[in-house]
């Protein structure tokens, strides 16, 4: 018993032209068709801004606010090297001792930027080295208890 391909491709090739899969055919030319107008017409300005293009827009003096409805709020670190462990974007938990007890002020910030010290600021003149700013966005809520904290107790961070 011989299978004859030539045969089987007739009859697929009938089958394939019935009305059923003429139907299917042209529903999906049209939903394709659809697909290819809606990316079309979607504007460029729809897709969410990247950090990268919004840090590159603003002045060297401003403050980005990538994530909106998050408060930027500007806190010196206990320990001035592990600002060098930081880059915008990265995510930290903010914490601080108060009364020898430690408790999270803010989890999971994100890091906004990070300013080294201006350069002619003299250690004689504030009484204290000044290690860099932090930048962080926090929900607005707890913003000004990070700020408030900040000034009384030294902060720590700890990366996620």
């Amino acid at each position: 018993m011989r299978i004859r391909l030539w045969e089987i491709w007739i009859r697929l090739r009938s089958s394939l032209r019935s009305r059923r899969f003429s139907r299917l055919r042209r529903l999906v030319a049209v939903g394709l068709l659809v697909l290819a107008a809606v990316f079309a017409v979607r504007s460029p300005g729809a897709s969410p801004p990247s950090p990268e293009a919004a840090s590159a827009r603003a002045s060297p003096g401003a403050v980005p606010n990538l994530v909106p409805g998050l408060s930027t709020v500007p806190v010196r670190l206990a320990d001035a090297a592990v600002a060098g462990l930081l880059s915008p974007g990265t995510r930290v938990d903010v914490v601080t001792a108060d009364e020898g007890v430690s408790r999270v002020l803010a989890p999971l910030a994100t890091v906004v930027d990070v300013r080294s010290p201006p350069a002619g600021s003299s250690r004689f003149l504030a009484g204290e080295d000044k290690g860099p700013l932090v930048l962080i966005a926090v929900p607005p809520d707890t913003a000004t208890q990070v700020a408030a904290s900040s000034l009384r107790n030294p902060v720590a961070v700890t990366l996620r």
